[in-house]
């Protein structure tokens, strides 16, 4: 049978579907959730290959098996790309206001998802569809509420004007894990303050400076700390006070810096510790405001370059430098990333970052340094900005009386009601029913935080959520590792008082041949459909097993994964080969049958091995073989060594027992027909969780009693 026929066979014999009723023990694993507007690429199809292996293997060994798949709404991400397909059709977001928006973004999900669907099965997942999440879900919109509230209820939200990174593309606020760093050449500008001589990069910031400042131990500048100096600006002059600070590095510039609380977060802190006032000077639109007078309105770069005639013409200017350093930028769009005051919603994270760390040891992490990662993380962490600017995602449930909270401040005692939807009830205050919701969304992790939770029914306490968690396995690239993974566990901890999953296998990064990342606009990228279209499911799973090493990037390259994939569509015609040598080709005198005349005595769920005292040295070497490799290809899938257990199979099918035995044997073949057999099965068990297809589609015609390879019990040692 061809791959979508045996891929419809194990979904119509429900050989995916997972049993909580069973009396079997679970294991579980949870698939991480691409995003709904996401390309399958390369390296989702390691990940989902490994995750299939290992699923496919704890089958064969016994046990109710939850592989659970489920989609992620990445909210900037998405409204990102429905934006720009609505750009397409001559509209925009504010044109069609929220509501309509929303209703055309529901449906665009929709016609993205089914597209988006059909090829994730791509890879031969044989995972639970029918459990399948989406993190929009109302049963995970009743785990975010419960989420937000329990924060609320333990006082550890609250709402407030603080310095974000803000993206103006993306027009909300990020998290810095949601930044890159790209290395470039900019211009250091020597400005004339007072007395002082400063360097910056970013003179356009001039107009929301409010003081000077240096290190407390810079003897140069000791007796200028708390005088005050007329400093000459594009405004006019200006009196700014010198103050001393531990966070000004002396040896950056002249050891004096302008402090600009509304857009450097470390002038941030500085302001705060010094009552400094903060002046914005930068828009969310990334322009400058009213402040900047005849340059309000320009973008920063326009501004910059528009201001530095004036600069010098005035004096202040004194000389250039080329500067290199590291710009953030938005990881998704690439936009410079701005620091601006914004009101956003927080969640306090030390409590949990600490209880997060009392219980690391309780999660095996593979390799093992990423506890260690992840545990210099928690300890630095800071608290958590979970309001985003945009309409895709979960709301905050939170809804204020318009009429007696109209600037919607927060507070227990404030005229606002925590709730999915619009209260029922009437304002303790005005006894009426102004309610307006808050207009922000949920930051995407949120939602994603609780995702080992809220997929089997959390905040319930459903027969899912008590038999398949905590998880057995979790596979993630490690780029998101304080995104996501460092939240699962700090949740999960919080809510249930459990960790999220028992194994954290980071898997490395595929990359080019020069360690760059995949991307579009690098067009350096494998595109997993034709290496499938080109080369068959198996042997492109079977190339990608070689770099699911735990850790390690691996560097490939088109012509490199032909050539991977060609190898093992080889190894599979080899093995089409042996089949025909040994089944179809075999002597007459034997007495073995195939396909649907078995005998039962062949197998009873696993081949026996042929029991014969006098058995041939031959015989008895390739069992040995045969039980060395059993051990090693166990070993190697219960430690996620994919990778080796691959080597070891290819190694004996198309060596030890295809080029040594069968060859050997040709002059005997009646007598090691019952042992080729024995062999030829066992193989195809043990190369079942890697490579599906050929094995279903061959072990099918062999005598059996099961329906499916996949529920046929694992091969077990034979020699005594």
């Amino acid at each position: 049978m061809d791959e979508t026929s045996l891929y419809d066979f194990w979904v119509k014999e429900g050989l995916f579907k997972a049993d909580p009723d069973s009396g079997k023990k679970s294991y579980s694993l949870l698939m991480p959730p691409p995003n709904v507007n996401g390309e399958l690429h390369v390296g989702h199809a390691m990940q989902h290959s490994i995750m299939d292996a290992v699923a496919r293997f704890k089958r064969m060994q016994g046990f109710d098996v939850l592989l659970l798949p489920g989609v992620d709404h990445a909210g900037i991400l998405f409204e990102g790309t429905f934006n720009k397909a609505l750009e397409k059709e001559g509209l925009s977001k504010r044109e069609l206001g929220r509501d309509e928006w929303l209703k055309r973004a529901w449906k665009f999900k929709e016609e993205m998802y089914n597209s988006f669907h059909k090829t994730w099965t791509l890879m031969g997942i044989s995972a639970d569809w029918s459990k399948e999440v989406f993190t929009m879900d109302p049963k995970i919109q009743q785990a975010v509420l419960a989420e937000f509230q329990t924060f609320w209820d333990q006082d550890l939200l609250y709402k407030g004007a603080y310095i974000v990174q803000w993206c103006p593309k993306d027009a909300t606020a990020i998290e810095d894990l949601e930044m890159e760093y790209q290395e470039r050449t900019e211009k250091l500008y020597y400005l004339k303050y007072g007395p002082f001589t400063l360097a910056t990069s970013r003179p356009e910031t001039k107009f929301g400076d409010t003081a000077m400042a240096v290190n407390p131990k810079d003897k140069r500048y000791t007796k200028y700390v708390g005088q005050e100096f007329e400093i000459q600006t594009l405004s006019g002059p200006k009196k700014m006070k010198v103050i001393a600070d531990e966070a000004v590095d002396p040896k950056f510039g002249t050891g004096v810096i302008k402090v600009t609380p509304a857009h450097d977060f470390t002038d941030y802190e500085i302001g705060k510790r010094h009552s400094l006032p903060i002046i914005q000077v930068i828009d969310k639109k990334g322009r400058l405001t009213e402040i900047a007078g005849k340059y309000a309105g320009m973008k920063v770069l326009e501004a910059r370059e528009a201001m530095l005639p004036e600069l010098k013409e005035k004096g202040i200017l004194v000389k250039v430098e080329d500067y290199k350093h590291s710009v953030p930028v938005c990881e998704r769009c690439k936009t410079v990333i701005e620091p601006i005051i914004s009101e956003e919603w927080f969640v306090k994270m030390k409590p949990l970052a600490e209880k997060a760390l009392n219980n690391l040891d309780r999660v095996n992490f593979l390799p093992k340094n990423y506890r260690k990662i992840l545990s210099d993380w928690l300890k630095e962490i800071h608290d958590w900005s979970i309001s985003r600017s945009l309409w895709w995602g979960h709301r905050i449930p939170v809804w204020y009386c318009e009429h007696c909270n109209p600037n919607h401040l927060v507070g227990k005692d404030r005229d606002m009601v925590i709730s999915l939807e619009e209260p029922g009830k009437t304002c303790q205050t005005c006894g009426q029913k102004y309610w307006v919701q808050d207009d922000q969304v949920l930051d995407t992790w949120f939602s994603s935080g609780l995702w080992p939770m809220a997929t089997l029914g959390w905040p319930s306490e459903s027969k899912e959520l008590k038999k398949y968690f905590p998880w057995d396995f979790e596979t993630s690239a490690p780029e998101i590792k304080f995104l996501w993974i460092a939240r699962m566990i700090m949740l999960s901890l919080w809510f249930k008082d459990e960790i999220p999953f028992k194994n954290m296998f980071f898997h490395g990064m595929l990359r080019d041949l020069q360690g760059r990342k995949f991307s579009k606009s690098l067009g350096n990228g494998i595109n997993p459909y034709d290496l499938v279209a080109q080369w068959g499911v198996d042997a492109s799973r079977m190339a990608l097993y070689g770099y699911s090493i735990p850790g390690r990037d691996g560097r490939t390259s088109r012509q490199l994964m032909d050539e991977r994939c060609k190898n093992f569509r080889n190894f599979g015609t080899k093995i089409r080969n042996i089949y025909r040598f040994i089944i179809e080709l075999k002597p007459e005198d034997t007495t073995r049958h195939s396909g649907e005349d078995q005998n039962p005595t062949l197998d009873s769920g696993v081949a026996n091995a042929p029991q014969n005292d006098s058995s041939h040295p031959e015989d008895k070497q390739i069992l040995e073989e045969l039980d060395k490799t059993i051990k090693s290809v166990t070993k190697n899938l219960e430690s996620f060594q994919l990778h080796l257990a691959t080597e070891a199979l290819y190694e004996f099918i198309w060596h030890d027992f295809a080029d040594k035995y069968i060859e050997s044997t040709k002059s005997r073949r009646a007598e090691a027909q019952p042992v080729l057999e024995y062999v030829l099965k066992t193989s195809l068990e043990l190369l079942h969780p890697f490579m599906p297809f050929l094995t279903e589609d061959l072990w099918q015609k062999l005598p059996h009693v099961k329906k499916s390879i996949m529920t046929t019990d694992w091969p077990s040692i034979s020699s005594k």
